[in-house]
């Protein structure tokens, strides 16, 4: 077949093509964001009345609620917490914290502690029951001889029935503290 057109005609034409491309490229993108306009437009008019909506609420809510009315609860807060003061300081509360750091600090990963139970026997003695689970009966035994080694505790009872399991062991340790 002949060809029948110059080469700088088949450049123009090709020039020409590629601009008729760009250009619908362009009209396509340029309807697609007026379409997203249009259909967001909604949208943002729900969201400016809910907004306006929430701020006349806000600046109802905050009309309404004035310093008159909470005095009275902000006086009864504050004789409260004075009551509160007053009895914690004439209360002797036994430092409880110091053992459980201990037992904390000296319990070993395949021990899991559920619970903690803190009894003031009288003004000078108090008993510390632990309850949990020992994945074996070694770990137990470790942890009983930790805490009768780090010399917190008058006295560490382990009941022997503690021991019937080899594996997966609830325990219950009692433990006598000094004040």
């Amino acid at each position: 077949m002949f060809n029948l057109l110059p080469d700088i005609l088949k450049e123009e034409l090709k020039a020409e093509y590629k601009r008729r491309r760009l250009i619908v490229a362009l009209i396509l993108f340029l309807f697609l964001e007026l379409s997203f306009l249009v259909f967001i437009f909604p949208t943002w008019l729900i969201s400016r009345s809910k907004e306006r909506e929430i701020s006349s609420d806000i600046e109802l809510v905050n009309g309404t609620l004035t310093s008159k009315d909470a005095s009275p609860i902000t006086s009864v807060i504050t004789g409260m917490n004075m009551k509160l003061n007053f009895i914690d300081s004439t209360m002797q509360y036994p430092g409880v914290l110091p053992f459980i750091d201990v037992i904390l600090s000296n319990k070993i990963l395949s021990i899991r502690i559920n619970e903690i139970f803190y009894t003031l026997d009288d003004q000078s003695a108090a008993t510390i029951t632990l309850a949990g689970v020992s994945s074996t009966r070694e770990a137990l035994v470790s942890f009983v001889k930790k805490l009768e080694d780090s010399g917190s505790f008058q006295a560490v009872n382990l009941p022997v029935s503690n021991f019937r399991k080899d594996k997966n062991i609830d325990f219950s340790i009692s433990m006598t503290t000094l004040k």
